[in-house]
C-alpha cells in the first residue's frame, strides 16, 4: 500500500492549489468540496448501471474531485460533502481516523475486479449519508475489521450489493434507507431500520444449529448467533427487506437451513490444528434441495426444502478441494500453499494469492482471472470471459503453457 500519509499532503496541495479545504480552529476537521486537480488526463470510466452521469439528474450538483493514489485517514476527521470525487487507489480509515461523506458520490475507478479496496481499521468509524457509491461493474470491496463504527443512512450502490461490505471482529453497523450486501463473522452488530434491503453473508464457525431465514420485507427480524465459541452475531431489522442470504460453514458447524434461499460457501482446512485435508465434491448446483446433506471437512450441511443459488468452496492451510459439475461463485478466498482442482463445471471469477494453486478443466470461468503473489492458475480446454492477469510473481498457465509464451 502507497501509504503516504495523503491527509496531510491531500490537504495541503488542495489548499494551496484550489482554496477549497476548509480546517477547523481545533485543526481535527477538513472538509473536501472538491474540483479537479491538474493531473493527467485519466482513462474512460467504465460504463455503469445506473451510471454516476445517469443518477446525477436527480441528485444536487457536485464539484468534482479526482484522486490518483491511495486516500488515507489516520487521525482527525475527513468531511466529503458534496463530491464527487474519482479515486484511483485504496481507501484507508485506521488508527482514530474518521471519515463524513454527505450528499456525494464516490468512483472506485479500477483497471480490473478488486485492484483496491476500502480498508477500515481499529478505532475508525465511516458515516454516510445520501452517498451513491459506484464501481464501473468490477468487484470492489470494503473490509471493516476491529472496532470500527459505520453508519449508513441513504446509501446505495451500483446494484444490490456492489461494493461489498465485509466486517469481523467488534465491528457495528447501523443502517438506515440503504440497499448494502454485508458479510458479518466474530462479534459483528448491525442494526437496520427505515426501508433497507440487505442482503446478509453469516461466517460460521462452532455453530450447531437450525435456521430459517426470510427472504422479501419483514416487519421485525433478530437474529443472535454464538459464534467461535467466545463471539455473539447479532442482527436486528425492523420495518425492511431482505434482498438474499449467504451462509460460511468456515469450521466445525452443524448446520440446517429449512425453507431459505441462500448462496453457500465450505471451508476446508480453517482448522490449523488438524492435519491439512483432502475434499471432494460434485453436483454442487444452483438449485432447490428437498433434502440434502453434505459433509465438508469439519462442517456438516443439511438443506430442507431450501434453495442454493451458487456454492463457494475455499481451501486453507494445505488444504486440497477438488470440485466436479458444479455452479460455483467467487473462487477467491483460498490461502496459503492451498490447492483447488476444478472440473466440468460454471465459475463466476477465479483469484488466487499467496502460494496457492488453482486448476481448470474443461469449464467456464465467467469473469477475470486473476493471480498475485507466488500463486498460479492452470487453464486446460476452459473458457474465460473476462481479463486474464498475472500480477507480481503470479503466474497463469493455459493448456500447459505459460501466458504469453
Amino acid at each position: 500500500m502507497r501509504n503516504a500519509h495523503l491527509l496531510l499532503l491531500l490537504i495541503i496541495s488542495i489548499a494551496l492549489i484550489t482554496g477549497c479545504v476548509s480546517k477547523s480552529p481545533s485543526g481535527a476537521e477538513n472538509e473536501m468540496v472538491g474540483r479537479t486537480e491538474e493531473k493527467p488526463a485519466p482513462p474512460p470510466l467504465p460504463q455503469e448501471t445506473p451510471s454516476p452521469e445517469a443518477d446525477a439528474k436527480d441528485r444536487p450538483q457536485l464539484r468534482e474531485l479526482n484522486i490518483y493514489e491511495d486516500l488515507v485517514v489516520g487521525s482527525g476527521r475527513l468531511v466529503i460533502n458534496r463530491t464527487k470525487l474519482r479515486l484511483y487507489g485504496n481507501l484507508v480509515v485506521n488508527g482514530s481516523g474518521k471519515l463524513t461523506v454527505v450528499d456525494s458520490e464516490i468512483v472506485f475507478v479500477q483497471d480490473y475486479n478488486q485492484q483496491y479496496r476500502a480498508y477500515f481499521r481499529d478505532d475508525a468509524s465511516l458515516d454516510m449519508s445520501n452517498v451513491r457509491l459506484y464501481t464501473g461493474d468490477k468487484w470492489f470491496n470494503f473490509d471493516y475489521r476491529g472496532n470500527v463504527a459505520v453508519r449508513m443512512s441513504g446509501v446505495k450502490g451500483n446494484d444490490c450489493c456492489t461494493p461489498w461490505h465485509g466486517a469481523s471482529e467488534n465491528a457495528r453497523f447501523d443502517i438506515t434507507n440503504s440497499t448494502i450486501g454485508l458479510t458479518i463473522s466474530n462479534n459483528v452488530a448491525v442494526t437496520v431500520r427505515g426501508k433497507s434491503s440487505m442482503f446478509f453473508e453469516l461466517v460460521l464457525a462452532d455453530v450447531n444449529g437450525e435456521f430459517m431465514l426470510p427472504k422479501g420485507d419483514v416487519d421485525e427480524f433478530r437474529l443472535e448467533i454464538d459464534n467461535n465459541r467466545q463471539n455473539a452475531m447479532r442482527i436486528d431489522v425492523r420495518d425492511s427487506s431482505f434482498y438474499h442470504w449467504g451462509a460460511t460453514l468456515d469450521k466445525h458447524t452443524n448446520v440446517t437451513f429449512e425453507d431459505t434461499s441462500i448462496t453457500i460457501g465450505m471451508n476446508a482446512g480453517s482448522d490449523w490444528q488438524l492435519p491439512p485435508p483432502t475434499v471432494k465434491a460434485s453436483g454442487l448446483k444452483a438449485k432447490k434441495y428437498d433434502d440434502y446433506s453434505l459433509l465438508f471437512d469439519t462442517n456438516k450441511l443439511r438443506l430442507l426444502n431450501s434453495e442454493v443459488t451458487s456454492w463457494y468452496p475455499q481451501a486453507w492451510n494445505g488444504a486440497t478441494i477438488e470440485l466436479e459439475d458444479s455452479d460455483l461463485a467467487d473462487l477467491q478466498n483460498n490461502g496459503r500453499d492451498s490447492k483447488l482442482v476444478v472440473r466440468n463445471s460454471k465459475v463466476d471469477i477465479a483469484i488466487a494469492g499467496e502460494n496457492v494453486v488453482q486448476k481448470y478443466f474443461d469449464s467456464e470461468i465467467r469473469q477475470d482471472v486473476i493471480v498475485h503473489d507466488e500463486a498460479e492458475i492452470h487453464l486446460y480446454n476452459t473458457k474465460v470471459g473476462g481479463k486474464i492477469l498475472e500480477n507480481g510473481n503470479g503466474k497463469v498457465f493455459i493448456n500447459g503453457k505459460r501466458l504469453g509464451n
